[in-house]
């Protein structure tokens, strides 16, 4: 991978906030401006972690996305999550911590489509540590995927579903949804996107240009896991 002025790489298992070797989900975050980025340097503590795959894998899923944060109440909720080719469950990549954390007791409009397909109310704990973050600022995101499961056992070849569901406004939402094939070969693809109600097209824009590529035998570099833990 390129070198970054910044990025943000999250293994997937974080407990008690302290950042565990694991595989499966890892989330870059492109560099901010050199002023935003300096002022955060100052607060933000910095580990590494190296990682020991238990298992091969067929390779590294990379999904992206650009997130535009709006300066609103009941908003800027995102889910990302894998699916197999007949719409099981696979593997929760992020999802903002409020709503991962249960803020859908208080809230049931965020993201329930996600919440629904991921079983999410009856997550495990280490599940919900793994998907759990802060809410991201703008700017273009991409999210790493082993091609794991969430119990860590390498998928099948074959074609998986991606898809990004943000939640812009109560209970306005925005729905991304594409296929990547998984093997041998390098695939890519973009999303397309559904507005959930029709009306919510009408509201700003969250969510844009979400795609993802396939690298067949690619590892992620553990000289790159770096994670950047801040406030939610």
């Amino acid at each position: 991978m390129p070198d970054r002025a910044s990025r943000l790489i999250v293994p997937v298992v974080v407990l008690t906030g302290v950042a565990v070797t694991a595989t499966g989900t890892y989330l870059q975050q492109l560099p901010d401006p050199p002023a935003v980025a300096a002022e955060r340097e100052r607060h933000v503590p910095a580990t590494t972690a190296t990682l020991a795959p238990t298992a091969e894998s067929l390779g590294l899923v990379s999904v992206s996305y650009q997130l535009n944060r709006l300066d609103t109440h009941a908003s800027n909720q995102i889910a990302v999550w894998i699916e197999d080719e007949s719409g099981a469950y696979v593997r929760t990549l992020f999802a903002t911590s409020f709503t991962a954390e249960g803020g859908y007791d208080r809230r049931p409009e965020s993201l329930p489509l996600w919440r629904e397909t991921a079983g999410w109310e009856s997550a495990s704990d280490e599940e919900r540590e793994s998907a759990s973050r802060p809410a991201q600022d703008s700017g273009r995101h991409t999210l790493y995927w082993d091609g794991t499961d969430s119990n860590g056992t390498p998928v099948k070849p074959g074609r998986y579903t991606y898809r990004v569901e943000g939640n812009v406004y109560w209970e306005a939402r925005v729905l991304f949804t594409g296929t990547i094939e998984v093997g041998t070969e390098p695939s890519s693809s973009q999303a397309t996107v559904e507005f959930l109600p029709a009306e919510a097209g009408d509201e700003p824009e969250m969510v844009a240009d979400v795609g993802a590529s396939f690298a067949p035998g690619e590892p992620l570099d553990p000289d790159d896991v770096t994670t950047y833990t801040r406030g939610s």
